[in-house]
């Protein structure tokens, strides 16, 4: 796997919709480390706003699992708050 680009995204800040299974029907790069995910493997596509459209990039398993990782943290500090202010 490449390096990716900058900090894990989380799904709180960068969707716009739920994550959906794709099957590459192209070899197509990966958002976020730019490794490309081989025609006929699986891939996640990530809803994302983008000038007034909604894009739908590609992630590979790998870069989909450190996001879903860093969304479990923010909800869980979320979470955290939001019970102490109970």
């Amino acid at each position: 796997m490449a390096k990716p680009k900058g900090k894990t995204p989380s799904l709180l800040t960068m969707s716009t919709g739920t994550p959906t299974i794709h099957t590459c029907g192209k070899a197509t790069t990966c958002e976020r480390c730019n490794d490309k995910v081989a025609t006929g493997h699986i891939c996640f596509q990530i809803p994302k706003q983008r000038g007034g459209f909604t894009a739908r990039p590609i992630f590979c398993v790998a870069c989909t699992a450190a996001i879903i990782d860093k969304t479990k943290t923010d909800l869980l500090a979320i979470e955290a708050i939001v019970i102490s202010h109970l």
